[in-house]
């Protein structure tokens, strides 16, 4: 019985420390990054004169963009109001501008993610005007409803890099990698668990 019991505990040990080992794949990703884009009509205002004297002009001024050959990929995207801490620029330039404010935390056309992800996805750098956004709408809890000014608004966007490159794994393992795929020109062996404790 102290035989079996001991064989059992063994066996249990290789099985936690081989699936331990195992990499899954997208642990091998570039991770997320997040960036808060404050809309600055500086940038529309100059990027819009480009376009009206050369509708293919490529020296645009981009919100986001990549580096490396690498594309962008949205995962994730809401427009915000801003605050004095996230976009301190448009509270310098538009201080007297009223109708900034909202009483609640309950908004409207607040998730963007198909727009944004229809703007940016595939490309190098993303350029676009908050007008190209829906309103975001402020509700009340008296349930009345006001649009609230793009030029107090932000978006904000989980998103990352892919580089062409292929994913690198330090080392393979049987999950993941084609050669112990069994197959004829790769034939695997398993053992059962009566031949697992022919070996202790």
């Amino acid at each position: 019985m102290q035989f079996i019991g001991f064989s059992y505990f063994i066996f249990f040990c290789i099985t936690t420390c081989g699936r331990g080992l195992i990499i899954v794949p997208s642990i091998l990703d570039i991770p997320k990054a997040e960036k808060n884009i404050c809309q600055d009509s500086r940038i529309e205002r100059e990027n819009l004169k480009l376009i009206n004297s050369n509708p293919e002009n490529e020296d645009l001024t981009p919100y986001i963009k990549c580096v490396n050959n690498a594309i962008l990929k949205v995962s994730s995207a809401e427009l915000k109001l801003s605050t004095e801490e996230h976009c301190p620029l448009q509270f310098l330039r538009n201080k007297k501008t009223p109708y900034f404010k909202c009483n609640s935390d309950n908004f409207g056309n607040y998730n963007i993610t198909k727009i944004m992800k229809l703007l940016c996805n595939g490309k190098d750098k993303c350029i676009f005007n908050f007008n190209q956004l829906p309103t975001l709408l402020c509700i009340e809890e008296d349930n009345s409803v006001f649009e609230l000014p793009s030029s107090f608004t932000y978006v904000h966007l989980v998103y990352n890099c892919q580089t062409p490159r292929r994913r690198f794994r330090p080392f393979s393992n049987k999950r993941y990698d084609r050669k112990f795929t069994q197959s004829l020109l790769f034939p695997q062996r398993t053992l059962s668990f009566n031949n697992l404790l022919k070996l202790f």
